[in-house]
């Protein structure tokens, strides 16, 4: 089941002012919650919005 909050890569990537390779790159490391369909990366908004302050919680790695 896709969220209706969904993000392409493109979206994901200037809604998070991230590289987009980047953004790939953690997805295909399951380092942010993404699904993959038929072959492209989606990101709910909700789900990223608690990555990223999950992400800003734990300071820098």
């Amino acid at each position: 089941m896709i969220p209706k909050d969904t993000m392409t890569v493109a979206e994901a990537s200037t809604y998070l002012s991230m590289d987009a390779a980047t953004l790939e790159r953690l997805a295909v490391e399951r380092r942010i919650p993404a699904l993959e369909q038929d072959g492209q990366w989606l990101f709910s908004k909700k789900s990223v919005d608690k990555w990223r302050a999950r992400s800003a919680a734990a300071g820098p790695q």
